[in-house]
Parts: structure tokens; C-alpha cells; sequence
């Protein structure tokens, strides 16, 4: 596939999460797929990843990404994005525990980073500011 058939599955990824098709975006990812990201228990499949997300979805409803800049390289896409989000539900923590709801809005930047092969997604790396969320849910001291 061509930069631009890659480019165009990665945005196809950010519509298919803003709005819960999980069939679409599971299918847009190989047998083999991996993710790694911040707070996740090491290298998830695809259907564990879907999980991880829905604690984010769980924690904001309105949970919403804008692309903001889009990178492509050969077989891999850098997706710069902006989450906004309401945080009226509660967000489980790496340890277990469970961060009742503010009913604070955030907005929190990221990225991830594509990697396609044979016109699949076989591996992406998330990366967003978790420090900047938690200040902005309070749960932080101002910096």
C-alpha cells in the first residue's frame, strides 16, 4: 500500500474510536497486531487493547481525538491528536484502583505512531501527557 492508503486507514482508526465501532477498527489490524502505550501492562493484542481504551471511555463518554498532524515514512504514520473529554465516569488506575469523577473537561495531546504491513496495522506506540491529565483533574499539584 501506498503512504497515503496508510495514512488514510490511520484517520479511518481515529473516526472508528470517536465513534465505538470496534469492528472497524479491529479489522484494520493484523493477526499478529501489538500496541504499547503509557499505563498499559506491556505489549497488548488487539482485542486487549480495545479494553484498555474503554477505560478511558468508561472515565470520559464524551472522549473525542482531532487529528491535528499526520506524518508518513514508508510503512509507518505518526497521528499527532488532541482528546478532549468530560471526566464523569471513573478511570481505573495502572494499580487497580479507580479515580471517582470530577466532572472536569480535559484536553490532553498525543501521538501515535503506526506501523503497516501488507496494508494492516501490525504494531502502534500511544503516547500522551499524563501529567497534564491528572493536573487537570486535580489530582496533581499545579506546575
Amino acid at each position: 500500500m501506498s503512504e497515503q492508503d496508510n495514512v488514510q486507514v490511520a484517520h479511518a482508526q481515529m473516526h472508528a474510536f470517536n465513534a465505538s465501532e470496534q469492528d472497524k477498527w479491529t479489522q484494520a489490524r493484523s493477526a499478529d497486531y501489538r500496541a504499547d502505550g503509557p499505563g498499559a501492562p506491556g505489549p497488548l493484542d488487539a482485542a486487549q487493547n480495545w479494553m484498555f481504551l474503554g477505560v478511558f471511555r468508561t472515565a470520559f463518554p464524551d472522549l473525542y481525538l482531532e487529528v491535528t498532524r499526520t506524518i508518513a515514512q514508508g510503512d509507518d504514520v505518526v497521528v499527532h491528536w488532541t482528546a478532549t473529554g468530560t471526566h464523569t465516569g471513573p478511570l481505573r488506575t495502572p494499580s487497580g484502583n479507580s479515580v471517582p469523577a470530577t466532572g472536569r473537561k480535559a484536553v490532553v495531546v498525543g501521538s501515535t505512531t503506526y506501523e503497516f504491513k501488507a496494508g494492516k496495522i501490525a504494531h502502534e506506540w500511544a503516547f500522551w501527557d499524563m501529567t497534564s491529565l491528572l493536573g487537570q483533574l486535580g489530582l496533581m499539584p499545579p506546575m
